[in-house]
């Protein structure tokens, strides 16, 4: 059995580990960049005639469990750390926040239970979902932090960077205080201000890209993000209202080769929703598919609420 191992650009370091740990045989390394879950190097694993893709690092995606034939295995890797954060228990405790949803991602997610009871044996308790994207419950991917549960008073992510604290949609952090949580640092900030930053520059995307005349509609082939079809409606909608729409496919969307596509004034984006992050990258008004109705609703003479 051939074997593609996929690695995230953080552990292909240790892809020599990984393969002696799980006794893989005839495996092939994919170099390519991956960014999560719904990345799965499948055009890679036909070219080279891979009976399985191993992807470390992530849980199950909402994906088939065969592609192509090709059975795509995932296997977490997790990672240990010391679960002692009295200064963010004092900080909950001083703004009587004792019912909350706490999150974290895959690599720290086989420490739930006990991180669980830590805030309940300081009296805060802890109410989570699960997101549809995502395979445990309190579990947070940088396209969904919907985990959060009914009637809590703050929201919790334990996650080494911004990418995962910012994941909380904005209509949540709006209402309460959200906090992103370094665990190795153990230092907390709260994030609500760059959620809201990142609410307005969408929303200032949405009212360039209504003025545009030419779009250029973003599909990426990876097979958790895949939305040819979605593509297709919006081009012909576009058309209809006058419009030029352009469908642009790629793997891997790359911001500067994008940008050379001068014709191009705005664009939809329909594979991975943080690529509208990327603005400065892009350097045109970019929009997620919930942002194109309300663009075209402007386009329209509508009203729309932000």
């Amino acid at each position: 059995m051939t074997i593609l191992l996929q690695l995230p650009e953080g552990l292909k370091h240790k892809a020599i580990d990984i393969i002696e740990k799980y006794n893989l045989e005839d495996v092939v390394i994919s170099a390519s960049p991956m960014y999560g879950g719904c990345d799965i190097a499948i055009d890679e694993a036909k070219a080279i005639g891979a009976d399985k893709i191993v992807h470390i690092g992530h849980t199950y995606f909402p994906l088939k469990r065969s592609i192509n034939g090709i059975i795509v295995e995932y296997i977490p890797y997790n990672i240990d750390i010391e679960i002692d954060w009295p200064d963010l228990i004092d900080e909950l405790k001083k703004n009587q926040l004792d019912r909350i949803s706490i999150l974290t991602t895959a690599q720290y997610h086989h420490l739930y239970y006990k991180i669980e009871q830590y805030f309940k044996n300081a009296g805060i308790e802890n109410r989570v979902k699960k997101g549809p994207l995502c395979t445990e419950y309190g579990q947070v991917l940088g396209c969904d932090g919907t985990a959060v549960g009914d009637d809590v008073k703050a929201v919790l992510v334990i996650a080494d960077g911004t990418f995962h604290w910012t994941a909380i949609p904005y209509n949540i952090a709006k209402k309460i205080p959200v906090y992103g949580l370094d665990p190795f640092t153990k230092k907390y900030v709260l994030v609500n201000d760059q959620i809201e930053k990142l609410h307005k520059r969408r929303i200032a995307s949405i009212i360039k890209a209504a003025q545009a005349k030419s779009f250029g509609i973003l599909v990426s082939t990876k097979p958790g993000q895949y939305s040819y079809r979605l593509a297709i409606k919006m081009k012909q909608e576009l058309i209809t209202l006058g419009k030029q729409a352009y469908i642009l496919v790629s793997n891997n969307l790359d911001p500067n080769s994008i940008s050379n596509f001068l014709f191009i004034e705005a664009l939809i984006n329909t594979a991975c929703p943080r690529i509208v992050d990327d603005i400065e990258q892009y350097k045109k008004p970019i929009v997620n598919p919930d942002g194109y109705r309300k663009m075209i609703k402007l386009i329209k003479g509508q009203n729309v609420v932000f």
